[in-house]
């Protein structure tokens, strides 16, 4: 009975662990003028976009084709964009 325990309390720590870990690793971005950098992106670290607004370091949710403000829900489309330095 105690191995179990023990095995319900690692899952949990498991799982807990993933969670942290999958969240403080979102995409930022730096925008201004339609120009933005991002930080931690999977699909690029530069585009330029219709969204014209100053951004420091916002949450994001990065798409091929779009990125999602995730402070407003605000759709802005990518025009250009490069992944790398």
């Amino acid at each position: 009975m105690n191995n179990f325990s023990t095995i319900k309390k690692l899952i949990f720590l498991l799982s807990l662990n993933f969670l942290i870990i999958t969240n403080t690793n979102g995409a930022t971005a730096n925008c201004s003028n339609g120009e933005c950098e991002f930080n931690y992106s999977h699909h690029y670290n530069y585009v330029t976009t219709d969204c014209l607004q100053t951004l420091s370091f916002e949450e994001v949710k990065t798409e091929f084709l779009y990125f999602t403000i995730l402070k407003n829900g605000q759709k802005c489309d990518v025009f250009e964009s490069r992944l790398g330095n």
